[in-house]
Parts: structure tokens; C-alpha cells; sequence
């Protein structure tokens, strides 16, 4: 076929072309999976999680106060309670900070007088990796029943 005048991309301009949108699709997949991986929040260097078994507190309640004494070497910052009814909680924050070894007594917003069941979990706070920013985490599976 002679007169066809064949034009076409060259082998560097597609190589160039492709190159690009493979980084672009790594960019849109790293920030798209970047929402499923939370924040990493460190105590000491170390992941938090793994310093709240290391938690060790007791809880005395006195109507619609409760006493906490922190008898760890780990602070604790506040407190999240959860008051279960029938089949329905409600949670509050006690935000009281208790110090290793020290003891704190306050009231709680919370109507606790009919409760079934009422769990204190302990809130620690510790630097978020990579920023010069704290925050809380609260340790869901080292809480107390009262």
C-alpha cells in the first residue's frame, strides 16, 4: 500500500505514557488504602496496644462516683464507662487522669443506679508515629467490671 501515510506514537513517547500511569494507579492505590490503615500510636517507642496489658487499676463505685486506683507503672489519662441496660449502653468519659500509684475519686455524668453491667476501660495517650502530635487510644480488651 503505497500512499498510506502511517502515523503512530513512537516507542519512547508510549513507554513514557505507560511509565506515568503506572504511577499514577500506585498513588491512587497508596492513598486509597492509607484510609484502611489507621493512625500508629506509640508509647515509648513502641506500638500502644501492647501496653495495655500492662494496665492495672481498680475500680470502686460509690453510688455515681467512682474511686480508680492505678496500682501500674502506666498513666492513665481517663476512663471510658459503659453502662449496659437491658440490651441497650451508653458510654461516657470519666476524665480524670490517674498517675501510677496514684488514686482519683469523681462523679460520673452516667445514671449508673439500674445498670446490668458497668465496664471502665482505660484511655492512654501516646505520640502518633511520624508526627509531632499526640493521641488517645482506648484499650477495649484490658477494662474492668464493677
Amino acid at each position: 500500500m503505497k500512499g498510506v501515510n502511517r502515523k503512530g506514537l513512537s516507542p519512547v513517547i508510549a513507554s513514557a505514557l505507560m511509565i506515568l500511569m503506572v504511577i499514577v494507579l500506585a498513588i491512587i492505590i497508596f492513598l486509597w488504602a492509607r484510609g484502611f490503615i489507621g493512625e500508629q500510636i506509640e508509647k515509648f517507642g513502641e506500638p500502644i496496644e501492647g501496653y495495655c496489658s500492662s494496665v492495672n487499676f481498680e475500680v470502686v463505685r460509690y453510688g455515681n462516683e467512682l474511686e480508680i486506683l492505678n496500682r501500674g507503672n502506666i498513666d492513665i489519662r481517663s476512663l471510658n464507662i459503659k453502662v449496659i441496660r437491658g440490651g441497650d449502653s451508653e458510654m461516657s468519659q470519666f476524665s480524670l487522669q490517674v498517675d501510677a500509684g496514684a488514686s482519683v475519686r469523681g462523679s460520673v455524668a452516667l445514671d449508673m443506679s439500674d445498670a446490668d453491667e458497668i465496664i471502665v476501660y482505660p484511655v492512654l495517650i501516646g505520640n502518633v508515629r511520624g508526627k509531632n502530635k499526640n493521641n488517645v487510644f482506648t484499650c477495649m480488651d484490658a477494662g474492668v467490671k464493677i
